[in-house]
């Protein structure tokens, strides 16, 4: 095992690091646990340690009033199912406790996750992120059980067309290529990257997003600031579609820190989802549409400017670019859909093996963005789960600390993490793949001008959302008038099952 940063430590350190003062009463802070469960036989587990004390530490597990109490690196599990894992200094309480459960191991739906800090679930538990409680839900359905490994970080671009991958990661304290301290902003390993270390085992499905680093989702996407980002549409064409970059980046010098700097250009999402499929194992693919992380029933506060640290020309042109910051996360949200979906439809035309990808949708509104009537985001930088762990840790691994604190704000929360989990599950060529039920239907539509009359498959309830983020309750068939732009793709949900249309809507009003 090769040496690990001062204060991490597969499960313990014995004074390496200095004392922190007033550390929080989460730690020591279980950051990972590894189970690797075979089929007729007990699970065995490694766990994963923070302690900014850096003092000796001892862990117990508990499962099925089966307690286990350890201070060296492997444990063996009594049985099946959920189990709890915490930790702390000999002769003090435990810190904060984490949930995880483990399936039998004989035939488990392999679930792996890339991406940025929507895939690793800024701020979320380990047991409540989306990606984890797809999985989980995937295999409770098909009866399986179910393993799950995640290799996102916060801060990953999509592709570094001129970095090579890394070695090492010091957001990967155990070695194993999955990001344990992934709340840590950072713009490596990207999403090809996490690829590559995903390949060491066989899987069937991958999650996977990308791209919105590639065009600064701090300065680019809401304020058209960093160079190249000036237009949304070409933007997203460029970083999400993977076509049509500059030779030289307009980015590379920008004195602030963003993923532009090195995402500029590079492959698109369709080679992103192709190389997922190409995995052992040949997965299928989820790729995880973005929900509007502002919205012009937002109202934005100041501080997004001001507390960022930016330098006093940034901070002024930020406050007097704000006002549009809305209109154009709601146009990124979908601009980028639509890149997602063509990316799509395009890799699943190529393969020689049949359909293989799918856009998740949310089904986010967007009165569910920050600071907006049912937001379903963080909107302070201390309110979510992880706070405690990015107070300790951004300072020590991060080179843009206060971008580094504040990272989770405008991410799902917990209940808009179980809303994605959940719509997902609804997909109908997902439910397939994997022997669910599922009824393979779409949309009629019909337009007249800026208007489109809808009608959906056969059913009792039925919850339309028309891609504009709007939502209403309504009868099989319904009007709908769009005022932006668009891209729009009208879905609604039948008796608990989702249906699309077949195409897009492109409207004239716009923004």
């Amino acid at each position: 095992m090769r040496a690990l940063p001062a204060a991490v430590a597969a499960v313990v350190i014995s004074g390496s690091s200095p004392a922190v003062a007033a550390v929080s009463p989460d730690y020591p802070l279980i950051l990972d646990v590894d189970v690797t469960a075979v089929c007729g036989q007990p699970s065995t587990g490694r766990v994963t340690v923070f302690n900014p004390t850096g003092q000796v530490v001892e862990w117990r597990v508990r499962q099925n009033g089966v307690v286990i109490t350890g201070s060296g690196t492997d444990f063996t599990l009594p049985g099946t199912g959920e189990f709890l894992v915490d930790a702390r200094e000999p002769g003090r309480a435990y810190g904060k406790v984490w949930h995880d459960e483990v399936s039998d191991g004989c035939n488990p739906v392999r679930v792996v996750s890339v991406g940025d800090s929507v895939v690793w679930n800024q701020g979320v538990d380990q047991h409540q992120k989306f990606p984890r409680l797809t999985a989980s839900l995937l295999g409770a359905a098909t009866g399986r059980g179910f393993a799950h490994r995640d290799y996102s970080i916060s801060g990953a671009v999509l592709d570094a067309p001129d970095v090579e991958c890394p070695g090492s990661y010091v957001q990967d304290p155990d070695g194993d290529g999955e990001m344990e301290l992934g709340e840590v902003t950072a713009q490596l390993p990207d999403v090809f990257c996490q690829l590559d270390k995903a390949a060491e085992h066989p899987t069937d499905l991958v999650i996977i997003n990308g791209c919105i680093n590639d065009m600064d989702p701090l300065l680019g996407i809401p304020l058209g600031i960093t160079p190249g980002t000036e237009d949304v549409p070409t933007a997203v064409k460029r970083e999400c579609g993977g076509v049509g970059a500059a030779p030289t980046n307009p980015a590379r010098d920008v004195p602030y820190f963003s993923g532009a700097k090195v995402g500029y250009g590079g492959r698109g999402m369709r080679e992103a989802i192709e190389k997922a499929h190409s995995l052992p194992g040949r997965p299928k693919v989820l790729v995880v549409d973005f929900y509007y992380a502002l919205s012009r029933a937002s109202f934005i506060p100041s501080w997004f400017c001001t507390d960022r640290g930016f330098s006093a020309q940034n901070e002024q042109l930020c406050l007097q670019n704000i006002a549009r910051a809305p209109q154009r996360f709601e146009q990124f949200t979908r601009e980028s859909g639509e890149a997602y979906r063509v990316a799509v439809a395009e890799a699943n035309a190529a393969s020689s093996d049949g359909p293989f990808a799918v856009v998740g949708d949310g089904l986010f509104t967007l009165d569910n963005a920050a600071f907006a009537a049912d937001h379903k985001v963080w909107q302070l930088p201390h309110e979510d789960s992880q706070f405690s762990l990015r107070q300790e840790a951004c300072p020590r691994y991060s080179a843009t600390a206060v971008q580094c604190l504040t990272a989770a704000v405008a991410h799902p929360d917990t209940v808009g993490s179980r809303q994605y989990a959940e719509n997902f599950l609804r997909n109908q060529q997902l439910r397939q793949w994997f022997g669910l039920d599922s009824v393979q239907s779409s949309l009629d539509m019909s337009r007249e001008g800026d208007t489109v009359t809808l009608e959906a498959p056969a059913g009792q309830e039925f919850r339309w959302y028309f891609g504009d983020g709007t939502s209403a309750a309504g009868g099989r068939q319904v009007t709908h008038t769009y005022t932006t732009s668009g891209p729009h793709l009208p879905r609604v949900v039948v008796d608990g099952r989702l249906y699309e249309a077949r195409d897009s809507v492109r409207v004239k009003a716009g923004i």
